[in-house]
């Protein structure tokens, strides 16, 4: 039998779950052609995988690469750290479509990094992209945000008859263009405006196509039961598949509730609604800084944001109604991690405490103040989770691993301000600290959350397991050395212990190296 490249020796664990097995795996072209406890052959490639776990690729369910890949096709952070798969446009955020005042604002931030989007429909984007390669393939939903945007605008509404029409239309292209489903983010604009029943009535469209819905849900802290409660509403009324995006019991009072989510979840599923969840391996979150200001400040877009926080009342206003943030805690907790401009670069890793106290302001003074400046171009590290509680949602059966993060290098344009380590770590994190180091899980059972857990959940048609047929998207890690090397510190650092990533067939990563190969694929979904 001819085979371009064998892995021999090699404990190979399929994704199923179920234990590994020492078995040689044989590929040709970019199919697994045969696995079988010895591949006889000397005239074909050979990769001594002995020590080593070989798994299938790792499948980010959740990420934000949308419009980053684009520059830089090598797409390191991700293939360093296992990934051979990205599910691009969550939290209601996507590359298409593309219009008006969201266009104006995507044409404005990506213009430091090279990027012009050149398309406005999800089949525009589609056509273009796959001309171009990278080394990871991408699979992308369509977001929320950006169809509620494209018609509605910025407005605190529900939409009229002719634009949830409008909206429906934006959807259909996108499902018919191949989008694997739609995402939501009801805590940012303009998501954050749209009531259940809209999101029951889009759902059923993505439902018909066979997509599924993955949700930013409407609170994750003090009202984060009903948050739940309505997703599942919106799966149970609609028939959609449910993924609850970087599911976590955020700020301190809120870290009892981790039982009663769980509770919540499991009886949904008993019930049969198809809901699972997505959790990256750190107590800290990442988002903008305006996402402490009630969601009334962002009605009308940027401009009508900033006309708000300028106005003296509406300050007071706006401090009245988060006044029980108002705590030394709460502030020292949102550590500025990217701005705008390079005059407050300085800001850069410092809590807004610290930087209210060198300004001599109260602290919600400094974050209207800065979002002015920046205008509202404001990151932040948020530290309000507990590490028990996140240990508990890694091994619930309906969690998988997600990064929420976007690709970076440590060299080139993406190496720009301060991203979050689950860029770079999120998948040797879980190997090393959760699964070699603490014994939280299993390594079967955190390579099944990678890999044929999300694949199947988002439908990628042959990924996700080892087996016969299936494409040869492939992880080899060390599992003694596997282990993030990013910090909130030094987030810019390459994971270690991945030894080999091949990517539909071709070694991309090799003895720990990039080898500069581009055979990634944009995946479209059929029906």
């Amino acid at each position: 039998m001819y085979l371009d490249l064998i892995i021999e020796k090699g404990l190979l664990i399929d994704g199923t779950g179920m234990p590994g097995v020492r078995m040689d795996l044989g590929i040709k072209g970019n199919k697994i052609e045969l696995i079988a406890e010895y591949i006889p052959g000397n005239n074909c490639t050979r990769i001594n995988a002995e020590g080593m776990i070989v798994a299938p690729g790792f499948i980010d369910i959740h990420s934000h690469s949308d419009f980053l890949w684009l520059a830089c096709r090598e797409s390191e952070s991700k293939i360093l750290d296992g990934v051979t798969t990205e599910v691009c446009g969550n939290c209601g955020l996507s590359a298409f479509p593309l219009r008006g005042k969201l266009l104006e604002r995507r044409k404005q931030g990506l213009s430091k990094y090279g990027i012009v989007p050149a398309w406005r429909s999800a089949s525009g984007f589609f056509d273009i992209a796959e001309g171009i390669n990278s080394s990871v393939n991408r699979a992308f939903l369509v977001g929320h945000g950006n169809i509620r945007a494209c018609v509605v605008g910025y407005d605190n509404r529900v939409p009229d008859k002719d634009e949830l029409s409008a909206m429906e239309k934006y959807l259909e292209e996108a499902m018919k263009a191949g989008a694997f489903g739609m995402s939501s983010g009801l805590i940012y604009p303009p998501g954050c405006y749209a009531e259940c029943d809209e999101m029951v009535k889009l759902c059923r469209m993505v439902n018909e196509y066979g997509g599924f819905y993955a949700t930013h849900i409407r609170s994750e802290g003090d009202a984060l039961e009903d948050a739940i409660a309505e997703a599942i509403k919106v799966s149970k009324e609609s028939g959609v598949k449910l993924q609850i995006s970087h599911i976590k019991t955020s700020g301190r009072q809120n870290w009892h509730k981790l039982k009663d989510v769980k509770t919540l979840i499991e009886r949904a599923i008993d019930e049969g609604v198809d809901v699972t969840c997505d959790r990256y391996p750190y107590i800290a979150a990442a988002t903008d800084l305006d996402v402490v200001l009630p969601a009334w400040v962002y009605e009308g877009g940027i401009e009508d944001q900033i006309k708000r926080m300028k106005d003296r009342n509406t300050r007071e206003r706006i401090a009245k109604e988060i006044a029980k943030a108002d705590e030394g805690a709460f502030w020292s907790g949102i550590v500025i991690s990217s701005v705008f401009s390079q005059k407050n670069k300085w800001m850069v890793g410092k809590s807004v405490a610290e930087i209210a106290e060198v300004q001599k302001k109260v602290p919600l003074e400094m974050v209207l103040d800065i979002l002015i400046e920046e205008d509202t171009r404001v990151d932040i590290f948020l530290f309000n989770m507990s590490e028990k509680n996140l240990e508990s949602i890694l091994n619930w059966d309906f969690v998988f691993v997600g990064s929420d993060s976007s690709t970076r290098a440590i060299n080139g344009i993406l190496r720009d301000g301060n991203p979050h380590p689950r860029s770079y770590g999120t998948f040797s994190r879980v190997l090393g600290k959760y699964c070699r180091e603490n014994k939280i899980l299993s390594k079967e059972k955190a390579i099944h959350k990678m890999t044929g857990l999300p694949a199947q959940k988002a439908g990628l048609d042959r990924r996700g397991l080892l087996k016969e047929g299936y494409y040869a998207d492939i992880t080899i890690f060390n599992p003694e050395k596997i282990i993030d090397k990013s910090t909130f510190a030094d987030p810019h650092r390459y994971s270690e212990g991945i030894e080999y990533v091949m990517v539909n067939g071709k070694v991309t990563v090799e003895k720990g190296k990039h080898t500069g190969i581009t055979s990634g694929k944009i995946l479209r979904k059929t029906s």
